[in-house]
């Protein structure tokens, strides 16, 4: 998909769907109005790429099969396979040169082997990008030309939709914000902070947990005081909408920090619309008015003035449905299938 031309999706015909991470990995049969006709889901694969593409293909063919009918490629219904994953990608070729977060992965050939197996055309995009394309297409986004998704989970990614143009970077890389820095003190940062990023450490998932879990031996009658084991932000989340001071004081301030990313990306980039997504941004809908005011207070005066904030209806179908927007966008406009020299 080239950034340099406007996004098409026309295309009609279903197509597989794969949302590669490194915790689980889903395949899905999609239609062009988004409905998800044949789902697999397993654990990742962390046994290296070998394993991991021997994964994806058999759980390909396992569901290809389901859908019948004559075309081309296995089961006869699926007309392209879109595939979304953390990763760097090589422009043209979709070669993979490092996934984050799946073991090995480094200078993969996944597509050619993906089309060798399966007889159709492959289109790989990182994952951030495909829950973008999601959104633009399904999602909150719909109807809107200039977008900002930003997806929060176990860490924060996402992209970016200029003038309906995919905006995917040099690396094809572009919207991973968690790796923004917000200190006033360019030497700070503890090793959370200088792996993950400081507003992933921050804000993600994990991070909350993190703080929740340091202050609340101050907190003796929090309903999150006495669990078993470690806490996690669903229990926070959880916990905050039971009517909990603690838990609500904790996602006060993570609204305050995913505020401050916000609106950095408002001012950089004048969207019309940001779009949360993920496990922890699809909760955020009751912390909407505290993220606007400080978006407000701190992004370019017009921009914010201008902006919506949305919360993602799609879910866990995101990725998946990102993916088969990458798909069709192949099926649209085709990809060179030549490699490129210099890779890592």
């Amino acid at each position: 998909m080239d950034s340099s031309s406007p996004l098409t999706l026309s295309p009609s015909s279903p197509v597989l769907a794969i949302d590669l991470g490194g915790t689980k990995l889903a395949l899905a049969i999609v239609t062009s109005a988004g409905r998800i006709l044949a789902q697999l889901q397993e654990p990742s694969s962390q046994e290296g790429p070998e394993a991991g593409v021997a994964q994806i293909i058999r759980m390909a063919k396992a569901i290809l099969p389901k859908q019948g009918g004559r075309g081309k490629g296995i089961g006869g219904v699926a007309a392209a396979v879109g595939v979304g994953l953390p990763a760097a990608l090589e422009t043209g070729s979709d070669f993979v040169f490092w996934a984050a977060n799946l073991y090995g992965w480094r200078n993969v050939a996944l597509r050619p082997a993906l089309e060798s197996a399966l007889g159709l055309p492959v289109s790989i995009e990182n994952d951030g990008h495909t829950a973008t394309l999601a959104e633009y297409r399904f999602g909150a986004g719909r109807g809107f030309h200039n977008l900002a998704a930003v997806i929060v989970g176990t860490g924060i990614g996402g992209g970016l939709i200029l003038d309906d143009r995919l905006v995917r970077g040099a690396n094809r890389l572009a919207g991973a914000a968690g790796w923004f820095a917000l200190t006033g003190d360019p030497s700070a940062g503890d090793e959370r902070v200088r792996t993950l990023g400081s507003w992933e450490a921050l804000a993600a998932g994990p991070g909350l947990a993190l703080q929740a879990q340091a202050k609340l031996s101050e907190h003796p009658d929090s309903i999150l005081s006495g669990r078993p084991g470690p806490l996690s932000a669903v229990q926070v989340f959880d916990a905050a909408e039971a009517g909990d001071p603690y838990a609500g004081q904790l996602l006060d301030d993570l609204a305050g920090i995913l505020g401050l990313g916000i609106a950095n990306i408002v001012s950089l980039v004048n969207p019309q619309v940001v779009v949360l997504g993920g496990g922890v941004g699809s909760r955020c809908e009751r912390l909407l008015p505290r993220i606007q005011e400080v978006i407000q207070r701190w992004a370019q005066p017009v921009s914010a003035r201008t902006v919506q904030l949305k919360v993602s209806p799609l879910g866990p179908r995101a990725g998946l449905l990102g993916a088969a927007c990458a798909a069709w966008q192949r099926l649209q406009e085709g990809l060179s299938t030549d490699y490129t020299d210099g890779r890592r």
